[in-house]
């Protein structure tokens, strides 16, 4: 086993603010290439514990307090130790913080530098409306800047439609947020003969995924529906949001919010799901948000969970084949019971979702991108 062990070829999968079982970095990147048997798996992220420990795996701490400057300048002296420590032969950055310390010390090094682009950072600053426009502008060149470093082998995408948006990337391979388990096989779900129904709203929690019209909207649903219920948990980044949301779900026992200032642990959001009738994706219309395909929609199509969902045809064109889903004007509250209603005429999940929602089919694309670094 220790020789098995010492063979192993040593790859660092890092973040900062994303915790150390990212849904991505960790149940995704990091479980494929555990299970190869050929890694000795390094992961550096957010923790507020120690992790158990696991074979063949390593977990680093980026820092345990987020949320101010200090806390970020330490966690660039933890990740530049951490990679002493390591000496990887890959190194995967799925934070631009840690570019220009994986760039500087590429060389001296010998490794080969992945970034797994999981956001279009600079562009989501248009969806943060605490600031300003030149505070956005300023942050979207020092963004672009720390992105734009030398030495970069390859970037993992998380959505197809980044190739057009950064073409300035490459090369590239797209590995989508599709999730990672099995489907869940349901057939011809029915909901007319139903008085009473449960939703949920869940990931992260912010103004630009409409979560103010998802709990408005829900609202004008309890006065033809009292019984009903929802659930929100997620993460929000925001403080003054966490304010206003508590203000606007007091008095409604109905609603139940489960929040925290940093993330939670995604198999809570993937239980949560077990219990709803409906997933809500109340996403408004921002240009940053139209061509993306959500993690929740891979989630709740192979969970077997319908979606309410805002109007959008690539979203339309996913859920189309099984009928998963139907199509809510949020913005609109005054037609909330009546498009509920004829949405729940429907028949969903009429045929199981294909596998091609599943990680496991762009896995084997993934594992053969990290080998052929190697050669």
């Amino acid at each position: 086993m220790s020789e098995n062990f010492a063979s192993r070829i040593p790859i660092l999968i890092a973040s900062s603010l994303k915790p150390t079982r990212d849904s991505r970095a960790w149940e995704k990147l990091g479980i494929s290439l555990r299970e190869t048997n050929k890694y000795e798996l390094n992961i550096i992220g957010f923790s507020t514990k120690k992790e158990e420990k696991i074979e063949s795996v390593k977990f680093y701490s980026s820092f345990a307090s987020p949320g101010s400057k200090l806390s970020r300048i330490l966690s660039l002296v933890r990740f530049t130790k951490t990679l002493f420590q390591v000496r990887p032969k890959i190194l995967i950055c799925c934070t631009y913080e840690y570019l220009s310390i994986a760039s500087f010390f590429k060389n001296r090094m010998g490794y080969k530098l992945v970034y797994d682009v999981q956001e279009n950072y600079a562009a989501n600053l248009n969806l943060n409306p605490t600031l300003s426009s030149s505070q956005k502008s300023r942050a979207a060149k020092l963004i672009r800047k720390m992105e734009d470093v030398k030495g970069i082998d390859l970037y993992f995408f998380a959505e197809r439609c980044y190739q057009n948006e950064m073409p300035e990337k490459s090369p590239f391979l797209i590995l989508e947020n599709k999730f990672k388990g099995q489907i869940r096989e349901k057939s011809n779900l029915v909901f007319d003969q139903k008085d009473k129904f449960s939703f949920l709203i869940s990931g992260t929690i912010t103004p630009a995924f409409g979560i103010f019209d998802g709990i408005i909207w829900f609202k004008e649903i309890l006065k033809k529906y009292p019984k009903s219920s929802l659930h929100i948990i997620g993460h929000i980044p925001l403080q003054s949001f966490q304010c206003e949301l508590e203000k606007l779900t007091e008095n409604y026992p109905q609603i139940k919010v489960q929040t925290s200032p940093i993330p939670i642990d995604h198999q809570a959001i993937i239980k949560a799901y077990s219990s709803v009738d409906f997933c809500l994706l109340p996403y408004q219309n921002h240009s940053e948000i139209w061509n993306k395909m959500p993690t929740k929609l891979f989630e709740a199509a192979a969970l077997g969970v319908p979606v309410l969902i805002s109007p959008n045809p690539k979203w339309e064109d996913f859920l189309k084949d099984f009928s998963g889903g139907c199509f809510i004007n949020f913005s609109k509250p005054e037609l909330a019971i009546s498009q509920f209603d004829q949405a729940i005429q429907q028949t969903f999940f009429t045929a199981n979702p294909s596998p091609s929602i599943l990680w496991n089919s762009q896995e084997a694309d993934f594992l053969s991108a990290i080998e052929k670094l190697l050669l």
